[in-house]
Formats: C-alpha cells, structure tokens, sequence
C-alpha cells in the first residue's frame, strides 16, 4: 500500500494551508506527533495492563486526536474504537486492537515522513 492509503491528503493539505503554506512549521508539528505518540501508546499499554479504562480511554483520544490532524484517518478510527472501549470500561480484545493500531501507526508515520521529506 501506498502512502495514499494511509494519509488523505486532502486533511494534510488543510494543515498546511491552515499555517499559510509553512512546510517547516508542519515539520515540527509532525516531530511533536512522532514524540508524542509512542508515549500514548506507553500509556494505553499500562492502562491496559493496571485495567484503568478511563486513562485507556484519555490516551486513545489524544492519539485519535492527533492522527486525525495529520490525515491518517485509519489510525484515527482504530482509536476511535479504543477509546469507545475505554470509555464503556470494557477492555477484552484492546490488547490485541492496540498491536493493530501500533502496526497503524508505523504505515502513518513511514508516510508522513514521505510526503513531508
């Protein structure tokens, strides 16, 4: 699959002409994203592990959140369903929804990084 599969450039092209074109400042918003967001997924995996759905949930959003920013709208409905399981305090399967969203993740950032050099 293509980066085209995993990012809708449309959104992509939106954040970019939202900041007047500014390639390098999307540049270091996207560094921030692919600091963030191992850290978001460290939280999910401890919240998982400790049965805390409420901090599964914050962790799932956040990353939602933020992927959706970027046009990486899978990895954002993958969250979605993550989040929608914390927030019904209902975590059977999340660990193995959490290793697909992981895989998500690496397809989304191998292509930002593509598309944005």
């Amino acid at each position: 699959m293509g980066e085209t599969d995993v990012i809708d450039r449309a959104v992509l092209d939106g954040l970019l002409d939202s900041v007047g074109g500014d390639k390098e400042f999307v540049g270091e918003l996207l560094q921030v994203y692919f600091e963030d967001s191992p850290q978001l997924v460290a939280a999910m995996r401890s919240a998982l592990a400790a049965g805390n759905a409420d901090e599964f949930r914050r962790a799932a959003h956040s990353l939602k959140s933020n992927s959706a920013n970027f046009g990486a709208m899978q990895l954002s409905r993958v969250c979605r369903g993550l989040e929608e399981m914390g927030k019904a305090g209902n975590l059977d399967g999340a660990a193995d929804q959490v290793l697909a969203m992981e895989s998500e993740y690496a397809r989304v950032k191998s292509a930002l990084e593509a598309i944005l050099g």
